[in-house]
């Protein structure tokens, strides 16, 4: 199963960076970097040659997992490239290929053709926003640990390759507000081809993505008004990417999985 191979050479890219940082050497060692840059190509090309079909895309819910996995891994390889993160980029690499293994193992199932460059916009916008939403689900679930470790002030053990608590902060809501935006245009390209919510089997995820991104504002609101951070941003995030997952996976296992239907 050739699915297995990006994610054999994301965590291998990861133990290599978290050696590296363990032994307070670079956090851009180039042989990590040069075995995550080949991960993200053969995961690239395993999950296009997947998903390319003469009868539109075939984007099956483990091909949608995979499409995310490549937003995580090209975004985090770019970061990993510039440095200053520590060993952050491991967790992200491994999730990426966690996300990578299901490439190709569902066929038969089509996206709708008609306005093909409206929905591979929404596609694009779709994917961008579940990537860099679920990268910020896995920073807050490091800073989670991290904190609770500095109050019971013991030692910090492998946390202590992550950045500095402030660095993942801001990490954190770089991340959330790189998503919101581009989840922001998914609800909008969305409307292009929108013209029954229930006749095209929509309803459902149209609104619980409409419930993650009041979720993600509210947080976001409350970074910039209030400050909020640790916990509270932990809460917020956590119950915005469980909608958000809903809607994009959740809606498209019950369509195609239990109701052998698909949107559009």
């Amino acid at each position: 199963m050739y699915s297995i191979l990006p994610l054999v050479l994301y965590l291998t890219a990861g133990a290599l960076l978290a050696r590296s940082v363990r032994a307070h050497a670079s956090d851009r060692p180039p042989a990590a970097l040069a075995v995550a840059v080949i991960a993200v190509l053969v995961h690239g090309s395993l999950l296009f040659r997947a998903i390319e079909s003469p009868a539109g895309l075939a984007l099956a819910i483990t091909d949608s997992a995979s499409l995310v996995g490549f937003v995580v891994a090209i975004t985090t390889t770019l970061v990993a490239l510039r440095g200053g993160i520590a060993a952050l980029p491991a967790p992200l690499w491994a999730l990426a290929g966690l996300l990578a293994v299901g490439t190709g193992l569902v066929t038969g199932f089509h996206e709708i053709n008609g306005q093909q460059w409206q929905v591979d916009l929404h596609i694009t916008f779709a994917a961008l926003a579940a990537g860099w939403l679920s990268i910020s689900a896995v920073i807050v679930t490091c800073l989670y640990f991290q904190n609770a470790r500095l109050r019971r002030r013991g030692p910090l053990g492998v946390l202590a390759l992550l950045p500095p608590v402030e660095t993942l902060e801001t990490a954190l809501f770089r991340a959330l507000g790189a998503g919101y935006a581009v989840l922001t245009l998914v609800l909008v390209t969305g409307s292009f081809f929108v013209h029954d919510l229930v006749a095209q089997h929509l309803l459902h995820k149209v609104t619980l993505a409409v419930i993650a991104w009041i979720v993600f504002g509210v947080l976001l609101v409350g970074r910039v008004r209030w400050g909020w951070r640790g916990r509270k941003a932990l809460r917020f995030t956590t119950v915005g990417i469980i909608f958000l997952a809903l809607a994009y996976f959740g809606s498209k296992f019950v369509l195609e999985n239990l109701l052998g239907r698909h949107w559009g």
